[in-house]
């Protein structure tokens, strides 16, 4: 078994990833356990938890001979993250609008369709040996991974299309909030996302250099660096303190989700 200093830190950061979404979670639920909102929230953050998860072990299961379960536990971080951003994004509609404005079909749909192309190519796209791959071994060798210009170009617009909606309503929520102990929850809470957010670009400079500079690892250190960052922050937002004030926008009122 071939491990590199990112693989170690792949997995301090995946403890700290998990720890932080489970308390999240817990501390979303325990608020206001009756309120849909509050589930649909934390259950980005239950995906989050899963896909760090299942980072770390992918590198600790590899086999020189059969690197296939590394490349598949790979898989199932990519999508379990990728669930886990699209539960957030529509939380952050659901927090502006209600809970009854997400469950419109156009708003389904397009979810539902999001998870279905990134599930379908992810798991699709198997061969390594052309271009028409998602997820591979690295041909650098060991215990690291990347994935194919292909599913890069398809894969990390759809991210940004997602991420950009999430950071833009969850910033509308934060203006439209006049309680001031939810405005300092949700001014951590963003930095933390923005900051986790931004980890996907040293991410994808590490996939597209890696044919081209042997310490393009370099690159997936920074970024497991900026997503214990980013969730120590959103963790922070929540350990602010608990909030029963009613947000008004758009002529309604509903309960805020970490209230």
């Amino acid at each position: 078994m071939t491990l590199g200093w990112v693989n170690y830190l792949s997995m301090v950061v995946g403890a700290l990833a998990v720890i932080s979404s489970a308390i999240i979670t817990i501390i979303v639920l325990k608020r206001n356990p009756k309120e849909k909102l509050n589930w649909l929230f934390s259950t980005s953050f239950f995906f989050i938890a899963v896909a760090y998860f299942f980072l770390p072990i992918g590198a600790f299961v590899f086999n020189e001979e059969n690197p296939d379960p590394m490349v598949f536990l790979t898989k199932i971080y990519a999508f379990s993250l990728f669930l886990g951003v699209v539960f957030l994004a529509l939380s952050s509609l659901a927090f502006n609008y209600g809970i009854q404005f997400i469950v419109r079909w156009p708003i389904i749909t397009i979810a539902v369709s999001a998870l279905g192309i990134v599930g379908g190519f992810l798991f699709g796209l198997t061969g390594s040996d052309d271009p028409w791959y998602s997820i591979r071994q690295a041909p650098t060798g060991g215990a690291d991974t990347q994935t194919s210009t292909f599913f890069t170009i398809l894969f990390y617009p759809i991210c940004l299309m997602i991420v950009i909606t999430t950071v833009v309503f969850f910033i509308r929520a934060f203006k439209q909030t006049e309680n001031k102990t939810t405005r300092k929850s949700l001014k951590y809470f963003i930095w933390g996302l923005c900051t986790h957010i931004s980890s996907l670009i040293p991410n994808i400079l590490s996939n597209v250099l890696a044919d081209h500079w042997e310490n393009a690892q370099i690159l997936n250190g920074l970024e497991f660096v900026m997503v214990a960052i980013g969730l120590s922050l959103m963790l922070a937002g929540f350990l602010v303190g608990p909030t029963t004030e009613k947000v008004e926008v758009a002529e309604e009122t509903f309960q805020v989700p970490v209230a």
